[in-house]
């Protein structure tokens, strides 16, 4: 008995060993606590801060905020904007006052800490100009750089709620930093930081001012109303690079277009601003109000989560709770925007791009290329089905398309005189397209191919010019192997319990619990490339490709004990690029599919590169910005076009930005793939798209000859569902979305079509 006893005490006194202090280290958070003694030293009334050749920096004393002035003109961008319009009257005849938001350089969300970070208290909400300049402190510090003053630091004191935000705001030759170093923020007792809305109304645009939109990079880009519609307008969020999949939440489906570039701006008129999330854009989230009659202003801004967290579910009869639950420590890095002032011909979402693709050049090492691809075709290899023997049920993979079939496909659509084409093989691991082991076991399923085969496939390709990448899932795993672990390399969430995940059941609507599976940890990503790449090397194949690794992004909070690192998902884009440079560095190439910008800066080709943007009655209008920055620099394809919604609208997508046609081919079908959780395997037969294929291309080959390698010089609406493109070999092309024909400036288009002038092919 007493040895049972001893043995139970040494087994807990083990596990607490394990578990506390995840090996000995302690995370120390850098910030101090919250200065109550502080004396206010903001100036009383408006002050120059910095100036140079084109601009002056000035302390605007009414709000604790800063505006820049333009010198030869005077024009004037605020981070807290006045009206122009006379305000409204209330009941008594007397002028309504401001929103407290409008008003505000920054607003903090906050959780009380009393009642313990992890209780799921809700978090709550103020703002600068009431709970800092009003009712707390403001202090100011002239920045200076090589003996001359280029900014200032106003550090904005939260009294009552025990937290301080310092803000900086320098100013550069053509833009201004405003910057916030986490390192420097301070919290008391009583409340935790959980976020930080930056200058929330700089890119703003008072309601009903003609000629003017918002900028949301959602998707393709999309520009968004700013008619005035209700008191609360229309409100919207999204993640930078996508929603935070490590949370805990319940599938939701809808038409919800991630974010892929960290950039954000207005045009009001003859006058527009544009922001770049230059630092801290993991942790970003890019925000939008509308048509609110309360503000007055319509605004896209940047937030950042200084802590992450996850949704916690909990069920309680036929109810449904959901609790955010943040872990003890806050990220520790710098958050960034660039803010660039336009006007004139520039003030507009053309002049954004050319900014944000100048920005890639100098300081993200974006360089053009010509080596531009007309077609990509993905061939899907298999899929687990279950069949039996002597009645007992088993899984194998099903070959939709084995490598001899892979071969026989790109021959076909080759010897149709298919020219300047990629070939990725998906779902060639030892589980297909679902989820398995990482990287699918890093080997080709036996019934997909032998080594001869992958061999004799790569080998014709090689020879006929054509590119070849093999897909391998690097982020979702199921099962341990090929030297990861479903205990060790799992990610967790901030709860601190592995981040399980669930593939959606469509019949059922819900998260399917018997299909479970993991997400890699960032600090493995590296690992699992290299083995990837070995195991391409030994194929032969020339390329890889890595879909979700490419598009994807969550937080981890695995040793949460000695870092914050990928807390709120801050450092995960540096995670992925690191991994990804390893590519080049083997000399392979890459095929990045929906990549975020950090990703697509690393390939040789993006396929599925965004083309429209779904989301929200206040998107009045579907931009390709993400291809106005990349066309010239990066190839790209347009999604697959035999598996969307509309086929023709992808082909058009295709058309505006000159990019390549994309197509998703499996050559057999088998009754038990109407199962299948994945939607890869619908309208995909090849026997039923070669046609398709052939023609499309046929239509589009000579267009696409004539802008190959171009840049994007302008887009321009002409009217409704009608857009302009201008490449810079002076190729002009007109895209008609509508279902009925329309007249522009090049002729009558017709439904669903195009015309290209100026040293194009003239689409009949």
């Amino acid at each position: 008995m007493k040895k049972r006893i001893l043995s139970i005490f040494l087994c807990l006194f083990l596990l607490a060993s394990l578990t506390a202090c995840g090996g000995g280290v302690v995370y120390e958070p850098a910030q101090k606590g919250f200065d109550k003694d502080v004396i206010s030293n903001a100036p009383l009334a408006d002050e120059v801060i910095a100036t140079n050749d084109k601009y002056t920096l000035q302390y605007d004393a009414e709000t604790g905020a800063v505006n820049l002035i333009e010198t030869d003109t005077e024009n004037i961008w605020e981070v807290c904007p006045t009206p122009k319009k006379e305000p409204e009257l209330n009941e008594f005849g007397l002028p309504m006052s401001r929103d407290d938001f409008t008003q505000s350089p920054i607003q903090i969300g906050f959780q009380n800490a009393a009642k313990g970070i992890e209780s799921g208290e809700n978090v709550a909400k103020v703002t600068s100009f009431n709970d800092a300049l009003l009712l707390g402190k403001v202090t100011y510090t002239p920045i200076e750089k090589d003996g001359r003053r280029v900014g200032v630091t106003v550090a904005y004191y939260f009294t009552e709620q025990e937290i301080m935000v310092p803000v900086d705001y320098i100013l550069e030759k053509d833009y201004v930093r405003i910057s916030i170093n986490t390192k420097n923020i301070q919290e008391g007792e009583k409340n935790r930081l959980t976020s930080i809305a930056l200058a929330p109304f700089l890119n703003a645009v008072e309601n009903d001012t003609p000629d003017s939109y918002l900028f949301m990079p959602s998707g393709s880009g999309a520009l968004i109303n700013t008619k005035t519609n209700t008191d609360i307008g229309y409100a919207y969020s999204s993640y930078v690079y996508g929603e935070d999949i490590a949370m805990d939440e319940q599938y939701n489906p809808g038409n919800e277009t991630p974010v892929r570039m960290p950039v954000y701006g207005y045009k009001s008129g003859e006058l527009g601003g544009f922001s770049i999330i230059e630092k801290g854009s993991d942790a970003a989230m890019i925000n939008v109000t509308s048509g609110s009659k309360t503000y007055g202003f319509s605004s896209v801004y940047a937030s950042f989560n200084l802590r992450g967290f996850t949704n916690y579910i909990t069920r309680n009869f036929n109810q449904t709770y959901s609790n955010a639950i943040f872990p003890n420590n806050m990220i520790d890095c710098e958050l960034s925007v660039r803010f660039y002032p336009l006007k004139g011909e520039n003030a507009n979402y053309n002049g954004m791009a050319d900014i944000y693709r100048d920005y890639l050049v100098k300081e993200c090492g974006l360089t053009k290329t010509d080596e531009e691809k007309a077609v990509n075709i993905d061939v899907i290899g298999g899929a687990e089905i279950t069949k039996s023997f002597l009645g007992v049920p088993y899984k194998t993979v099903f070959d939709t398309t084995n490598i001899n079939e892979a071969t026989d496909i790109i021959s076909k659509l080759n010897s149709n005189n298919i020219k300047d084409m990629s070939v990725k093989l998906k779902g060639f691991g030892e589980s297909g397209v679902d989820i398995g082991e990482v990287g699918g076991g890093y080997t080709i399923d036996g019934n997909l191919a032998s080594k001869a085969d992958a061999k004799a496939f790569v080998d014709y390709c090689a020879e006929n010019g054509i590119d070849t990448y093999m897909d391998y899932e690097l982020v979702k795993f199921s099962s341990g192997g090929s030297g990861f672990s479903t205990s060790k390399d799992a990610v967790m969430n901030s709860g601190y319990i592995t981040a399980i995940q669930y593939i959606f059941d469509r019949a059922i609507r819900n998260n399917e619990k018997d299909l479970k599976y993991y997400l890699l940890r960032p600090v493995r990503f590296g690992d699992a490339v290299e083995k990837s790449l070995k195991a391409n090397a030994k194929w032969n194949f020339g390329g890889v490709s890595f879909d979700t690794l490419s598009s994807l992004s969550y937080s981890d909070y695995s040793d949460y004990n000695e870092t914050v690192l990928y807390n709120a998902k801050q450092g995960y884009a540096d995670a992925v690029a690191g991994a990804l440079s390893k590519v080049k560095e083997n000399n392979q190439k890459l095929l990045a599919s929906s990549a975020n910008i950090y990703a697509a800066l690393k390939a040789n080709i993006v396929t599925e590169a965004p083309i429209d943007s779904l989301n929200g009655y206040a998107f009045i209008e579907s931009v390709p910005f993400y291809t106005m920055v990349l066309k010239g620099y990066v190839p790209m394809t347009t999604e697959s076009i035999n598996r969307a919604t509309t086929p023709k609208k992808a082909f058009l997508g295709a058309v505006e930005s000159g990019i390549g046609l994309n197509y998703t081919v499996i050559k057999k079908w088998d009754n038990s793939l109407v199962n299948s959780d994945y939607t890869y395997f619908f309208s995909t037969k090849f026997d039923g798209v070669e046609n398709q294929i052939i023609n499309e291309y046929n239509d589009y080959s000579k267009y696409f000859e004539s802008v190959k390698g171009a840049k994007i010089v302008s887009n321009t609406i002409v009217s409704k569902g009608v857009h302009c493109t201008m490449f810079d070999n002076g190729v002009t092309v007109y895209v008609n979305y509508n279902d009925k024909a329309v007249e522009t400036p090049a002729g009558k288009v017709a439904a669903m079509n195009y015309i290209v002038t100026t040293g194009g092919a003239v689409n009949e």
